[in-house]
């Protein structure tokens, strides 16, 4: 790679050298052996073109499950959460057996017990993970309180559970959400249980989910801190 100095316009390539400028000034290199046709057909690139492959349907795979928890989602760190879900998903990834590397599928990862064990304890809001005793039982689960941590803003907080059932194939999905439970910060229970809902449809996993949400309790209700990045949205089975 060289600079040169040139006046006026200049050409894209000369010979086996490409022209470009770079922070004014114009870089000549040697062109490399990576065009659009090889990243297709070349041999050397067949791992690229497998990664690329099984990455683009994590994402589109991660894209609809976080549709289907649009309403719980944290707003203000959602470049965090995409991230997150798509680093987890493909680790979840390799637990499908029995496809080659490029057509490994979320669908057949799921089914396996040891893909499905990845996603225990997962926080779809990294800024919001923190580690939460709990038990879940006939439906019920009784969560402890004593690690929550409040924002400055926040005098109350709120906790629900919510029933997913996602179909990693057919990426339909049934959302359901339990009633919402408000305690002011000064009168926090110890611990909270609360009644997962029931899902008279659901096709693909069952999905059990903890939110709790931070609240600022006033004369007029509760109204949501302006930063939701500490809300928690956490897999318990």
């Amino acid at each position: 790679m060289a600079r040169v100095t040139v006046e006026g316009k200049f050409p894209k390539r000369i010979d086996d050298f490409v022209l470009y400028k770079l922070n004014d000034q114009v870089i000549m290199r040697a062109v490399s052996g990576f065009t659009s046709a090889a990243m297709k057909a070349s041999p050397k690139y067949e791992l690229s073109r497998q990664n690329a492959s099984e990455f683009g349907r994590v994402s589109a795979t991660c894209k609809q499950l976080r549709l289907a928890l649009q309403t719980v989602l944290p707003k203000k760190n959602n470049l965090a959460v995409v991230n997150s879900l798509t680093k987890k998903m493909r680790q979840v990834l390799v637990f499908d057996d029995l496809a080659a590397r490029g057509e490994r599928t979320l669908a057949r990862a799921i089914a396996t017990e040891k893909g499905r064990q990845q996603l225990n304890g997962y926080h779809f809001n990294p800024d919001g993970a923190i580690a939460l005793d709990f038990v879940l039982q006939n439906g019920i689960v009784e969560t402890s309180t004593s690690k929550l941590t409040f924002p400055d803003d926040a005098n109350s907080v709120c906790f629900s559970m919510v029933a997913l059932a996602f179909d990693f194939d057919t990426k339909a999905s049934s959302f359901l959400e339990s009633e919402k439970q408000f305690f002011n910060k000064a009168t926090l229970p110890n611990s909270v249980a609360l009644v997962v809902p029931n899902l008279e449809t659901c096709a693909g996993v069952l999905f059990t989910i903890l939110v709790v949400r931070y609240y600022v309790q006033s004369d007029d209700g509760y109204v949501p801190t302006d930063d939701d990045t500490t809300t928690v949205v956490v897999i318990l089975d």
